[in-house]
């Protein structure tokens, strides 16, 4: 695991080199408590049950809430939170975890073993890592009130890591939440964080106010782990779906915080009076999502087709404009990771409009529509999709992109005889075995028995070289199965009142140790 870590610190030193480059937030400041901070996000969550989505609302706002038993730092390495202590059995198998007393859920009872128990054994159900973790859990159960034991079925050096994931992470809800929910969403939303939901009116806000008993961790902030400070008195998380109305509320004091601004905003926010621009150093990726379960997308030669017909330069610069926002790879782990190859690159941005033709003549393609699920209020999926649709269509694909909201979207992914591709961006994720669209479970469900043995053996190995070589081989695989499509990395830009302190936003959004500067 130490080895795997090490991995880790390449990707921290290169998004504090790119901090540099931007504004990246408000300095140091005296401390202080109360107020409300309004953040402008870009519409309203699907749900609140953050082991029912991967969507990026329902992770923002529910990070605040609830908690798993690990975080991560500043370097993506994965450090205690609700867990006090942790040990692994010399045979690689039996992780033990200690939970911390007196830590009390939002209705007031104290976090116990069997709380853990319960909600990790739903997220090893519901979520896609989580399905793919407990493939190999042979055992979970409460040793005491507050002592829980997971037994593998083979070594897995990636289980805090995986249990310190914040996006569909595995969050800790009481016991009896869980049990009420069955096979469906929780329908109250109870964690151990350091704000608690107070308030949610459906495209209005959602409102979050301090948890006066909550009880911190005794280490130093950084990153997503350590102390959790809660200054703020409330935080109201608001859907504003236009991207300009935003950024004037931002800039009119209306808003403290505002999420996925434009790119070509940049160069005049950084001269405007009272805000600060700030974009995240460390990159995502923005991609397409076949439906290897149903319909014309299992046909593999129509999804080279779809490779062999875009132009990722072209749709980087459609959808981020200027080139400080974006850059093309193949690679699925960005350049600056210890991980990184160009396996496959052959296939990635082939611009070959006839080669395109040929595959879909030979897979005997006739015109069927392709449904395409896409976003419209989220602006970089309705643009990508609407540019890669005229580059489809001059290759003799028929794309009928269905636009909606994110949260039907988010919805209507889940069940595969109603698409054929869905847009999607996905998140940074230190080790290639957490990419999401590779594990079966996801929407998507791209399924290959290489594919399969490929993951568990990163899981399992912790030597950087070996880990290397099984990489390359996995990435060259996902290109020659054609298993999605990646367009390029982008960062995303966020902007913020300069009377908002202690933001530092990686990795991921929060608010926890922020405060509002008195005027």
């Amino acid at each position: 695991m130490q080895k795997i870590a090490r991995a880790f610190l390449v990707v921290a030193s290169v998004a504090l080199t790119i901090s540099l480059l931007y504004p990246i937030g408000p300095g140091t400041a005296q401390t202080r408590r109360g107020g409300t901070l309004r953040h402008a996000h870009i519409g309203e969550p699907p749900t609140l049950d953050l082991h029912w989505t991967t969507a990026a609302i329902p992770q923002d706002i529910g990070v605040h809430i609830y908690e798993g038993l690990f975080a991560l730092n500043a370097a993506y390495e994965p450090r205690p939170l609700l867990v006090e202590n942790w040990k692994l059995s010399p045979n690689r198998l039996t992780y033990t975890f200690r939970m911390r007393q007196g830590v009390l859920f939002h209705h007031g009872r104290e976090l116990v073993a069997d709380d853990v128990v319960a909600s990790l054994t739903r997220w090893g159900r519901l979520s896609a890592r989580g399905r793919e973790l407990f493939r190999d859990v042979v055992g979970l159960t409460a040793t005491d009130r507050y002592t829980v034991e997971l037994r593998l079925r083979e070594p897995n050096a990636l289980v805090t890591l995986v249990l310190s994931w914040p996006t569909q992470g595995a969050v800790i809800y009481p016991k009896e939440v869980v049990d009420e929910a069955g096979t469906g969403m929780v329908r109250r939303f109870i964690g151990t964080g350091p704000y608690r939901l107070v308030e949610h009116i459906p495209d209005r806000h959602v409102r979050l106010d301090r948890f006066d008993q909550y009880k911190p961790v005794d280490e130093a902030p950084s990153g997503m782990a350590g102390r959790r400070e809660a200054y703020l008195d409330t935080i109201l998380f608001l859907p504003i779906p236009d991207p300009a109305v935003r950024v004037a509320g931002v800039t009119r004091g209306e808003y403290h915080f505002a999420d996925t601004i434009p790119p070509d905003e940049y160069q005049r926010l950084r001269t405007t009076r009272g805000v600060v621009p700030y974009v995240i150093p460390v990159p995502n990726w923005h991609g397409f999502v076949f439906n290897h379960r149903e319909g014309l997308m299992r046909d593999r030669r129509l999804r080279h087709a779809f490779l062999a017909a875009l132009d990722m330069e072209s749709l980087m610069r459609g959808v981020y404009g200027p080139r400080q926002f974006w850059r093309t790879d193949p690679s699925l782990m960005p350049k600056e990771h210890a991980l990184w190859t160009d396996a496959g690159k052959e296939f990635y941005s082939q611009k070959n409009t006839d080669r395109a033709r040929k595959l879909i003549a030979e897979a005997g393609y006739q015109g069927q529509p392709i449904r395409w699920l896409v976003a419209g209020d989220v602006a970089p999926h309705i643009d990508s999709a609407t540019i890669a649709k005229s580059q489809l269509e001059r290759a003799g694909f028929v794309i009928d992109l269905q636009v909606t909201d994110l949260a039907t979207v988010v919805s209507r992914r889940a069940r595969p005889e109603l698409w054929e591709v869905f847009t999607t961006r996905f998140v940074f994720v230190p080790d290639p075995a957490l990419l999401t669209f590779l594990q079966p479970g996801w929407p998507g469900w791209y399924e290959n028995r290489e594919m399969a043995a490929f993951l568990s053996l990163l899981r399992r190995h912790g030597d950087p070289n070996v880990r290397r070589d099984i990489w390359q081989r996995a990435q060259r695989l996902v290109y020659e199965d054609a298993a999605t499509v990646r367009l390029g990395d982008y960062y995303l830009l966020q902007v913020l009142r300069d009377d908002v302190k202690g933001f530092t936003g990686v990795p991921g959004t929060y608010h926890w140790n922020v405060w509002l500067e008195r005027r």
